[in-house]
């Protein structure tokens, strides 16, 4: 509405303008358009189209400038109603052993990294997601980002293992320090996405899941049935330990070592996309009339300079000036 009657005032002052125009340009008629006084019919549309060229280009401005607004409130309310799907990722050196998988060939890195790819691919909405890594302590990665792909580049090979202090794996603590990471974020927006293979130190107590966190998965990958030899210890996915921290956090253990988190599970995440709306958008149309507005403003001058008179402009040759004396006049 602001935008309509900005435009409808531009259009106003304008034709007021072309009208005191008019009755400037007819008292130098002759001079301004030839020896007829008048300049071209086709001018007459100038004067009419003009002032809804620049009514048009003003809208277009004006709504531009609104929409930019309304979708900064719009993504300060998206960012207070979204919700945090928040993976925490194991990058100890048990993850790179070689038994996860349906086939059993993968590094358990690898079948973590297949599982979340899995989980992005089915979830949508207002999300906001989030990586936290974890080893002999727990350091966010990422936190807060709108891009799915930012996940996913953290999963694909980068190297956060180099920036853990090395030692034993303390899972007890990385939860933890994971929980305390989450903890001030709105009541009931975040999803805990917790993907190891449960080989740890013993657990230290767990704190309560806090009332920031609404669901916990807690996913484990590597073969639970037959372990690895590494640093001193057969390693394998510790499913008792797993579902201890599960009953801890109040939340659910599934092994996906083979198979992938059920839809089901993710419950509310998982949101059917809007259908595309038909026909053009505000911001599309705003364009337009910036874009068909300031044509017609650009290009009219040059339409009215060579054909809205009579007067045409000529340039004199250099053979059509006669030289001194050679005038017949003269002699």
């Amino acid at each position: 509405m602001k935008s309509l009657l900005f435009a409808l005032s531009v259009l106003t002052l304008t034709a007021l303008a072309e009208w005191v125009h008019h009755r400037r340009v007819r008292v130098a008629g002759r001079l301004a358009f030839g020896p007829k006084g008048t300049p071209a019919r086709w001018t007459i549309l100038a004067s009419i189209l003009r002032p809804f060229a620049l009514a048009a280009f003003a809208w277009g401005l004006a709504t531009m400038f609104l929409l930019r607004f309304d979708v900064a409130e719009g993504q300060a309310a998206s960012d207070k109603e979204a919700t945090h799907l928040i993976f925490v990722a194991d990058l100890s050196p048990s993850m790179y052993l070689k038994d996860a998988g349906p086939e059993g060939k993968d590094s358990r890195y690898q079948r973590m990294s297949a599982v979340v790819e899995g989980i992005l691919n089915r979830v949508s909405g207002n999300l906001r997601f989030g990586v936290i890594g974890f080893y002999t302590d727990a350091l966010p990665v990422v936190m807060g980002a709108r891009d799915p792909e930012l996940v996913r580049n953290v999963f694909n090979g980068l190297p956060l293992g180099y920036g853990m202090k090395p030692g034993k794996t303390d899972l007890g603590t990385a939860v933890n320090a994971a929980v305390k990471l989450v903890d001030k974020l709105p009541e009931g927006s975040a999803r805990l996405v917790i993907l190891t293979d449960g080989d740890s130190i013993p657990l230290l107590p767990i704190l309560p899941r806090p009332k920031s966190v609404k669901e916990v998965f807690i996913l484990g990958v590597g073969n639970p049935h037959k372990g690895m030899f590494i640093d001193g210890h057969q390693s394998r996915q510790d499913g008792d330990t797993l579902r201890e921290i599960a009953s801890a956090l109040h939340g659910t253990y599934d092994d996906v070592n083979e198979k992938h988190l059920a839809t089901s599970a993710l419950g509310d995440l998982v949101v059917m996309a809007p259908l595309p709306q038909n026909g053009l958008s505000l911001a599309t149309l705003a364009v337009a009339a910036l874009l068909a507005g300031a044509a017609f403003c650009a290009l009219l001058p040059v339409a009215l300079e060579f054909g809205g008179t009579a007067w045409k402009v000529a340039h004199p040759r250099p053979n059509s000036v006669p030289k001194p004396g050679s005038d017949p006049a003269v002699r």
